[in-house]
């Protein structure tokens, strides 16, 4: 395929340009390094680039900086690649790396007018809210610094200026007037966490930059530093761009997609850390008894079995057997077992913690680094993070996953608060930036746990976790509400515990299933007791989840489902195996147009996630889809089309429909 952007070369800054039917373009940007050298900081806008060897280049004598930038076609995109070069007699120390940075002045469009650009801001971490804002909207983090700690990265809080917008790992820019859309992102994240930042207050374009941390690793005199590459390309399908990002960041990171996606139960969101031993037996046999009607691969043990956390190989008085013996009985069952383990923290409780004080990070006090407060494990002591990049603890991981996964048959590691690996502070080996020191860690987990173990991460940092994981939780976890104050409130609306907002990531990263992972929407719950969740919100996670093909898992007490809410649950079984599309993820903070292409059909699911029901009417032709029948799954009624258009009736708040459409069987 032929590019859609050219670069140019034009008075020591470089220009990428669409033909003119697109109307996209990034005017009179150059690379920006950021260092440090004898204490000293020092930032770099290299605008004096000249063409040379194929590439652009620039030195600036005086701070003993050299940068070399290439720009090479890749399919219909073009992938920027930054060097730089220590040519100073001292070291220096490495804080970001920028392929691509314009500033305030420079031409920049993606159609015509920022006023009605929309922009996609990806969240750090599997729970942090990941949305689509208008340029006229501000962007905000959790109220208190606890909950930044476990939603955030904390090296780049929100500015909470109107159009100022920070994503992690890529962006997409789409002119919702003339239908333009740009996509930035970076193709690999084995050595840098990265971000893009689009600042567009006000009608003018302050800023684009898209930018590696090197979190200040040392570069020796006459070495060079590489970025991350970042990959480029605009277009006027925004679905086609992201999934044309996500196809090659996978392959550049070799991702993990396992061709079976399985479905199970867990112990979690009914039993929460109160689980005992014979919960999961009485569970274990009202699963074996369902048989077709509840089909379940695996049985996940969480939290609630060890001893303390961080003490993982321990188990309290409420698993008398232990967890070998446990998972040889889920085995003997017909399922494979699942365990729930947070690898990288430690509680001070534990005997990891009181036995190893060198194993973990510290802050520039020396203090032990804390990672998280979790009420459900005590209120006056926080979890602090393991330091994976010490050779100590990444044998003991790797002893850990190979007992667990090998020796005592949980086949399925669930890894939770994996973020505590990345968190800042000072490590065993200075020079591992926070990825490096979050894939180390699970790298160490891989080889113990094996190749053909599965391993589900979850509270982690995206990028990085690619081609280590093979499913990932993209959302905030689910609850037995629909929201409440601390989500609607400190949480920004946005992030935290909540079928909301686990249902809104569900939507908005449905695009990374099967291209980095097999996406993990979280539990779902069906049962009409011990929640607060209505029968039209238990539909709308079911038909998240099934309809964006992720992991389907139970959560409620097996032997206490009424038919009804079974019956719900093998319909959600039944709507899976599509390939989804969120149609107006660049329109609305949470979309509420879903469209699953599978052999047979096509489903549509529109959603309403308002606090009143609404009347709905759907033009199926811009949805590309072409008929004059349709059947809402929920309710088993047709559908009146009309010109086009699909009258789905009146939805309940916080509800959905699901249109059915099914294929022309051909010859007919």
């Amino acid at each position: 395929m032929t590019p859609h952007l050219r670069c140019r070369l034009d008075g020591g800054r470089l220009t990428l340009d669409s033909d003119e039917s697109l109307g996209v373009r990034i005017g009179r940007f150059a690379p920006r390094v950021a260092v440090r050298r004898a204490q000293r900081r020092i930032e770099w806008h290299a605008a004096t680039l000249r063409s040379k060897n194929g590439g652009y280049d620039a030195t600036h004598a005086e701070y003993g900086l050299r940068v070399e930038l290439r720009i090479e076609p890749h399919d219909s995109a073009v992938i920027l690649r930054l060097a730089l070069e220590n040519l100073g007699r001292t070291p220096l120390q490495i804080e970001e790396l920028a392929p691509l940075c314009v500033r305030a002045g420079a031409q920049v469009a993606v159609g015509a007018g920022t006023d009605a650009w929309a922009v996609y801001r990806n969240g750090y971490q599997s729970w942090s809210g990941t949305r689509t804002y208008r340029v006229n909207e501000r962007d905000r983090d959790p109220r208190w610094h606890f909950l930044r700690i476990s939603h955030t990265d904390l090296r780049h809080p929100c500015s909470g200026r109107p159009g100022h917008f920070r994503s992690d790992g890529f962006t997409l820019i789409k002119n919702l007037r003339s239908g333009e859309a740009l996509c930035l992102g970076f193709l690999e994240a084995r050595r840098a966490f990265a971000g893009v930042v689009v600042d567009a207050r006000d009608g003018t374009v302050h800023e684009i930059s898209a930018s590696a941390d090197l979190d200040g690793i040392t570069v020796a005199p006459g070495d060079i530093v590489t970025s991350e590459p970042l990959w480029v390309a605009a277009g006027f399908d925004e679905q086609a761009l992201l999934a044309a990002y996500a196809t090659a960041v996978g392959a550049a990171m070799n991702a993990r997609v396992p061709e079976h996606t399985p479905t199970g139960w867990c112990s979690w969101y009914y039993y929460f850390n109160r689980v005992t031993e014979a919960d999961i037996a009485e569970n274990l046999a009202a699963l074996a008894s369902r048989g077709a009607r509840c089909p379940c691969d695996y049985v996940m043990i969480d939290d609630g079995y060890q001893r303390a956390v961080g003490d993982w190989l321990e188990t309290n008085a409420k698993f008398p057997h232990g967890m070998r013996w446990l998972a040889e009985r889920i085995r003997a069952d017909g399922f494979e077992a699942g365990i729930w383990l947070a690898p990288f923290i430690a509680r001070p409780e534990s005997r990891v913690f009181q036995d190893h004080p060198d194993w973990f990070v510290r802050t520039v006090n020396g203090d032990r680094q804390p990672a998280l407060w979790n009420p459900v494990w005590g209120w006056k002591r926080q979890a602090y993070a393991l330091d994976t990049t010490h050779p100590e603890v990444l044998s003991w991981l790797e002893k850990l996953a190979r007992t667990l996964a090998r020796d005592w048959g949980y086949r399925i590691l669930k890894l939770d608060f994996l973020f505590a690996a990345a968190l800042p502070g000072q490590r065993y080996d200075p020079n591992a930036t926070r990825a490096e020191s979050l894939r180390r860690g699970l790298r160490a987990v891989r080889a113990g746990a094996g190749e053909d173990a599965f391993l589900l991460g979850c509270g982690c940092p995206l990028l990085p976790a690619i081609g280590l994981v093979d499913a990932m939780r993209i959302g905030a976890d689910v609850a037995p509400f629909w929201t409440n104050w601390l989500s609607r409130g400190p949480l920004a609306n946005l992030h935290g515990v909540a079928t909301k907002n686990a249902i809104r990531n569900t939507l908005t990263r449905a695009f990374m299933h099967r291209r980095w992972w097999l996406n993990d929407p979280d539990c779902l719950m069906v049962r009409d007791t011990d929640t607060r969740l209505s029968l039209d919100e238990v539909r709308s996670l079911a038909t998240a989840i099934a309809l964006t093909d992720g992991l389907l898992v139970l959560s409620d007490r097996m032997d206490r489902l009424a038919g009804d809410r079974l019956d719900l649950s093998l319909r959600a079984h039944e709507l899976r195996c599509g390939m989804p599309t969120a149609i107006d993820l660049m329109e609305h903070d949470v979309p509420e147009l879903l469209l699953t292409r599978r052999p047979a059909d096509t489903m549509l699911a529109v959603f309403n996630f308002r606090d009143h029901p609404v009347r709905r009417t759907v033009n199926l032709a811009a949805c590309g889809i072409t008929t004059e029948h349709a059947e809402e799954i929920w309710t088993a009624r047709p559908v009146t089309v009309q010109d086009g258009w699909a009258d789905v009736g009146e939805i309940p708040a916080h509800g959905c429909r699901v249109l059915r459409i099914p294929h022309p069987i051909p010859g007919r």
